[in-house]
């Protein structure tokens, strides 16, 4: 089969397209003819080497396709249906699956080989596509859409009638953040570098959009009142976003972070925490619970995946407009094309 392979990291031309042995699913497995895998942050971090991954290795893990042979123990899924996966798999079996605390699973394993003809998965970390919902649409779900429905909902227990701040809002999680914060009922206030996305921003659901520089954090209070966001998600983690941000945040309001742009740290003097009587968290993965409502809502039309397809032997240019910050929404590799074989 034909894959991207990273044999080492640099910039977006180290991964090349090769003929690899296609893998076979053991115990608990699905082999999957991969329709659509999305490429975000965390495979640029891969590529660059900044999460030290063993190489060589097939990245992707937002993964949509065609079920085309089960392993042993496996009783879900059968030749020819639609899946979708989520980022990583677990045991389903420990005290921290059966107790909804998956995230928490010894097993847990980030998954890896979407950028391929073929992949293998776990049965568990999988779930049935309807037949109306695009696998393009399906593959960057349980990333782009379950991130920040898991950030807001889970972690952040946003209710409706608040004000949600989404950082990075141009972006590949900040667009899918959008949508889900309108959904879920929030007044949504929109920060973005771009000025040419305010107008997609208001029409995915933003009622006011902010501008990135030296006032930001004034017109984020202006467009709450003064009282400031009652929850900001935070999809970039870059310190100059967290000064506007954190300043545009209201007494008693939640920072929920869900990603991180460039390498520098964050600063905060914890005075200015405890002065807001504030809440600062992280928000690592979507767990199978919200993947299942985050695929529900793009089933009925809450949130439309917004994508830009890349046939794999373009994975290069793919990457490439992925660091130039050139992407409308998830940029996604369709490595194969037509129904289940």
């Amino acid at each position: 089969m034909r894959a991207a392979v990273l044999r080492h990291t640099g910039g977006p031309d180290v991964v090349g397209v090769e003929e690899i042995a296609r893998p076979r699913p053991g115990p608990g497995e699905v082999l999957v003819r991969v329709a659509a895998c999305g490429l975000c942050g965390h495979d640029q971090a891969d590529r660059a080497g900044l999460l030290r991954i063993p190489l060589p290795a097939v990245l992707g893990h937002e993964i949509a396709g065609f079920v085309v042979e089960t392993g042993e123990a496996t009783s879900r899924f059968a030749p020819g249906d639609r899946v979708a996966g989520k980022q990583f798999a677990t045991c389903g079996r420990c005290a921290c699956c059966t107790g909804a605390d998956e995230l928490r699973c010894p097993e847990r394993a980030f998954t890896y080989g979407g950028f391929a003809e073929y992949v293998v998965l776990r049965e568990s970390s999988l779930l049935p596509v309807p037949e109306h919902v695009d696998l393009t649409s399906a593959a960057v779900v349980a990333c782009a859409v379950g991130t920040g429905l898991q950030a807001l909902r889970g972690v952040a227990r946003l209710r409706a009638g608040e004000s949600v701040l989404v950082t990075g809002a141009g972006g590949g999680l900040g667009l899918h953040g959008v949508q889900v914060a309108a959904a879920l009922g929030a007044r949504v206030v929109a920060l973005t570098g771009d000025p040419g996305k305010a107008d997609r921003l208001r029409d995915l659901g933003a009622d006011e959009v902010v501008i990135a520089g030296s006032t930001a954090w004034q017109a984020v209070l202006a467009a709450t009142e003064g009282r400031g966001a009652d929850v900001v998600l935070d999809n970039t983690g870059h310190p100059d976003v967290f000064s506007h941000a954190f300043r545009g945040l209201a007494d008693r309001g939640r920072y929920v972070l869900t990603g991180q742009v460039g390498s520098q740290p964050l600063r905060l003097h914890p005075a200015f925490l405890f002065a807001k009587d504030a809440t600062l968290a992280g928000s690592g993965s979507t767990p199978m619970s919200t993947f299942v409502d985050a695929l529900g809502m793009v089933a009925d039309g809450r949130v439309t995946p917004l994508v830009t397809r890349y046939a794999l032997d373009d994975i290069g240019r793919a990457f490439t407009d992925l660091d130039e910050r050139r992407v409308v929404g998830r940029a996604v590799l369709v490595p194969t094309t037509g129904g289940p074989s």
